[in-house]
């Protein structure tokens, strides 16, 4: 897999991560006086991201980028 594919990925898995905690630090600190729409955003954002990202692997594979192999050797 080239660089050119993998960064972005990587780029993707990175914000899905900041968001995921993102979303737990506002689920964790909210005390429902602040915008209590932020926990529902930052898993949003996740959920959309994670669908880029399996887009991304899709595409992938359809252009020949990524190549499926087994476990065990042949």
């Amino acid at each position: 897999m080239d660089i050119i594919y993998k960064l972005p990925v990587l780029l993707v898995l990175g914000f899905i991560l900041f968001s995921l905690f993102q979303g737990m630090y506002y689920m964790a600190k909210d005390d429902g006086k602040n915008d209590s729409t932020r926990v529902v955003r930052a898993l949003t954002l996740r959920v959309v991201l994670s669908l880029l990202l399996f887009i991304l692997l899709m595409a992938g594979y359809f252009f020949g980028l990524l190549q499926p192999h087994s476990l065990l050797p042949q």
